[in-house]
Parts: structure tokens; C-alpha cells; sequence
């Protein structure tokens, strides 16, 4: 796989998970998949040179190994490094302050990423000497650290394996359990606004049914009224747009789509800096030919060329192209499009989408701040009304009530989980000036990443971002389950 590649498939993984309550398949890990999808691998360069650790997924010929004579500044985001069996950096940050939060991405009651994130926890601890856990879902300094002494280690890691299978427990726990290693583990969550976000959550299962229901109904009837409505550039980006989603063409194959319009139209996109570095990237990738790098058979003009390259991927911001699409897609449709019966159609195909992704909990938070800022196209009755006055005899509900009385409840419960970030930096900050640590881990679901490490970043946090390795999906029964018994 080439290395743009793997750098986007190693971000992809990371924000899979819901709103941070459940691990559901997101866009995010359909992108991974495509990703991974019809790539062949390709030879890389060793690097000649000391390679500084950045903020994308190394293979170990990358990172240059430091002398016994080397002292590492802790604090430092580009010092950490962990074993790519268990997980990928996937961010890194250098604030301000001197403090370092390790930031581990959750993927709850997922087993082989509770595993992975235990043997992550104990790579930090090994090699940083970091010794203070945060944790989302506790509100208490309670661990099982007290049970060391009353079992031996292979009694505990028996009972740990059985208690991780069945989501007893978690991988934090886990690694309590089946090491004797120094840490201090602190939740960080607020009882009553968790609680509140977990009521929220049954609540919409109470009604989720018939609104689903009532979105796939008008889903099916915008489908039909494209082909009439659409000119042939939209509905050849609405057919790349489905085939990225149902993984038929790469990620980096639909940006090219997007692309192309881009420059059909001869549109000015410089807002979107990191789109137009990946494209970039993309482009100085077909131009190298990456054997002669390997053999050093390439001339001075080929050599430069691979140097620009590899200062392109350092500097790629990945959050921030994916962070970018919605909008990025919005004016690009916006632009072929040729009339207001177009456009409207776009507008309430986004929010029937978006809408869909809110009900089954696998929103991303670019789409959850377009439902904010586009609350007047999230009207159940108007899309209705539209697609009654351009086409006869389609199967149409008219219990737009459904959703309208129940959206609410849905903004509630993505708007507790946002606060609930708020919470986990103050929490955190408070134990680590307890504890006088300039170091910690952080474990919470990958929803909370982008707010998580604005709000770092805000405070003059340095930050790094760890993704667990995760091949299997999450039993979404367990999970369910296992919140019922929190």
C-alpha cells in the first residue's frame, strides 16, 4: 500500500466510534475499508537520514532508534512510539505548557481493541513511565489494583480473559488485573451528565424504529426524483459518492471525482487547504518512481521530487481533510447544480443522510455540526411537500410527526455528549495537578477526539492520539448490554 494510503487508513480506524456510547460502522470505517481495498503494495525508501516522529503511521524502518546516551523529553508528543501490533499514532501535537495528554481512542466491548489498548497502556507505561489512567465511563479513582495480592498473576489473567470477552470489564481493567505495573487509574466522567446522555440514548431506541422507517421511505422516493431532477455532473458525483460509501471505489478514487469537477467548473477551493495538499500528494505519487528511490539509481530532479513528497505527507493534516469533505462536497454540488429544484434536492438528500446517521448513532462530528448550522432543512414535512410537487404516485408518509417531535430528543443527546468532553478536560486537568504529573493517558471514544483535541490544544496542551488495532466489528447486543449492568 503506498504511503498516502496508509496514512489515511491509519486516521480512518480512529473515529469509528458513534458518539462515544457505542462503536458503530461509521463512514469513517467504510473510508478504511476502501482504503485498503484495491491497493497494491508499493517500495518504499529507507529512510537515510534521522526521521522525527510525526503525526501518521510508521513502519519501524521510519523511526530512527535513539543512542543509550539519549534523554528523551517526556513531554514531548514526537518521543512517543508504539508497537504497531496494538495500535497507530495517528495525531500529534506540540503545545505549549509543558503537559502531554496520550489520548487512546475507545472502541467499547470490543475485545480484540480491549486487548490491544491493555498492551498499548503497558508500551506507555514500559517505555514513558506513565503511571496516571483517565478513563470515560467511571466517575471514581476505584481500580482492581487491590486484587494483585490476593491471586497470583495466571489465576488473574484467567479470570480477566473471561471477564473482557463478556464486557465485565474493560481494557484499562484488564491491564490492572493481569499486570503488576505502578498506575493510578481516574474517571473523568460527570455521573449526572453521563447518566444523562445513557437515558437519552434508550429513549431513542424507543422511537428510533418509525422514524427510520419514515427517513428510508423519503430516501427512496429523493432517489427516484434525482434521476429527473439532477443533470448528468450530479448524478455522476451522487453515483461516485454511493460507490465510496458502498466501498466499490477508494477514498482517495472519489476525491479524484471531486477533484475533477473542481477543475471542470475552475473553482477556487483555497479555504480547503487540506484537501488540496492531499491532492497534491496524490499527484507527486503517480510521478515517482519509487524503485529507483529504493535502489538510488534516481537522478538529482527525481530525488527532489520524492523530498517534496515525503514534506508533504509530514506536514498532511488528515483530521483536517476529512474535517474539510462536507463542506468541500457542498460547494462543489452547489456549483453544478443548475437550478433551485436542484439544489433544494441536494439539501434534503444531505439531511435524510445525516438524519439516518444521527438514528443509528454513527454520526461523525462534521456531520452533527452541519445538522446545527442547517437545522431549517431537517424538516420532515418540507421534504415531503417538495417531492410530492415533482412527482405523482410515490410511496410518501405523512406522519412527519414522527420526526418532528422526537429531533429534539436526538439534538439532546448528541449535545450531552459534547458537554461531557468539557468535563473530561476539566477532570483531567484537575488529577494531573494532583498527582504534579506532566504526563497522562486518556482513554475515550473516538467521537470525542476533534472537541477533545481543540480543547487541548486551547489550554496549551501537547497532545498524542493513539488508535487501537481493530479487525473485528462490535457486537452491538453486548455493548447494550453491558451499559444496562454499568
Amino acid at each position: 500500500m503506498s504511503r498516502i494510503l496508509r496514512i489515511l487508513a491509519a486516521v480512518i480506524v480512529i473515529t469509528a466510534v458513534g458518539i462515544s456510547l457505542s462503536y458503530a460502522e461509521t463512514i469513517w470505517e467504510k473510508r478504511q475499508k476502501a482504503l485498503n481495498a484495491e491497493t497494491q503494495p508499493k517500495p518504499e525508501q529507507k529512510a537515510e537520514e534521522t526521521v522525527v516522529p510525526d503525526a501518521y503511521n510508521y513502519d519501524e524502518e521510519d523511526i530512527a532508534i535513539p543512542t543509550e546516551n539519549t534523554t528523551l523529553d517526556p513531554t514531548d508528543p514526537y518521543n512517543i512510539t508504539v508497537p504497531t501490533m496494538y495500535g497507530s499514532i495517528i495525531d500529534s501535537y506540540k503545545g505549549t505548557n509543558g503537559k502531554l495528554i496520550i489520548h487512546i481512542q475507545d472502541a467499547h466491548v470490543n475485545y480484540e481493541a480491549q486487548k490491544n489498548i491493555s498492551s498499548l497502556i503497558e508500551s506507555i507505561n514500559l517505555d514513558n513511565g506513565v503511571k496516571l489512567i483517565l478513563k470515560e465511563g467511571n466517575t471514581t479513582d476505584k481500580d482492581y489494583a487491590y486484587l494483585r495480592n490476593q491471586a497470583s498473576l495466571s489465576a488473574r489473567t484467567i479470570a480477566a480473559e473471561k471477564l473482557l470477552k463478556d464486557a465485565t470489564i474493560t481494557g484499562v481493567e484488564y491491564f490492572t488485573l493481569t499486570t503488576d505495573y505502578p498506575v493510578n487509574v481516574q474517571g473523568i466522567e460527570d455521573k449526572a451528565l453521563y447518566d444523562e446522555n445513557k437515558n437519552l440514548l434508550w429513549a431513542m431506541d424507543g422511537f428510533k424504529g418509525a422514524m427510520l422507517e419514515y427517513v428510508n421511505k423519503v430516501s427512496k422516493a429523493a432517489e427516484k426524483i434525482k434521476e429527473k431532477l439532477y443533470n448528468q455532473d450530479l448524478l455522476a458525483l451522487d453515483t461516485a459518492r454511493k460507490d465510496y460509501e458502498n466501498e466499490t471505489i477508494d477514498l482517495i478514487g472519489y476525491y479524484r471525482k471531486l477533484d475533477e469537477a473542481i477543475q471542470k467548473k475552475g473553482m477556487d477551493i483555497s479555504e480547503f487547504i487540506g484537501f488540496k495538499a492531499l491532492m497534491n500528494i496524490d499527484g507527486l505519487e503517480k510521478k515517482i518512481d519509487f524503485a529507483k528511490i529504493n535502489d538510488n539509481t534516481a537522478t538529482a530532479a527525481e530525488k527532489e521530487l520524492y523530498k517534496e513528497y515525503q514534506d508533504g505527507l509530514k506536514n498532511l493534516n488528515v483530521n483536517k481533510v476529512f474535517k474539510e469533505e462536507l463542506q468541500l462536497e457542498s460547494k462543489v454540488l452547489n456549483a453544478i447544480a443548475e437550478n433551485d429544484d436542484q439544489k433544494k434536492l441536494l439539501r434534503i438528500s444531505k439531511a435524510i443522510s445525516i438524519l439516518e446517521k444521527m438514528l443509528n448513532v454513527k454520526l461523525v462530528p462534521e456531520e452533527y455540526s452541519y445538522f446545527i448550522s442547517n437545522k431549517q432543512d431537517f424538516d420532515p414535512k418540507m421534504w415531503v411537500d417538495f417531492l410530492k410537487g415533482k412527482s405523482d404516485g410515490l410511496d410518501l408518509p405523512d406522519n412527519h410527526y414522527v420526526i418532528s417531535n422526537n429531533l429534539p430528543s436526538v439534538e439532546k443527546f448528541y449535545a450531552a455528549a459534547g458537554e461531557r468532553d468539557r468535563v473530561f478536560v476539566k477532570k483531567s486537568e484537575e488529577r494531573m495537578d494532583k498527582d504534579n504529573t506532566l504526563v497522562a493517558v486518556l482513554i475515550a471514544g473516538g467521537f470525542h477526539t476533534p472537541a477533545l483535541t481543540n480543547l487541548l490544544s486551547e489550554k496549551g496542551y501537547s497532545y498524542v492520539v493513539i488508535s487501537p488495532r481493530v479487525t473485528t466489528k462490535t457486537d452491538d447486543n453486548l455493548y447494550r448490554s453491558a451499559l444496562k449492568n454499568d
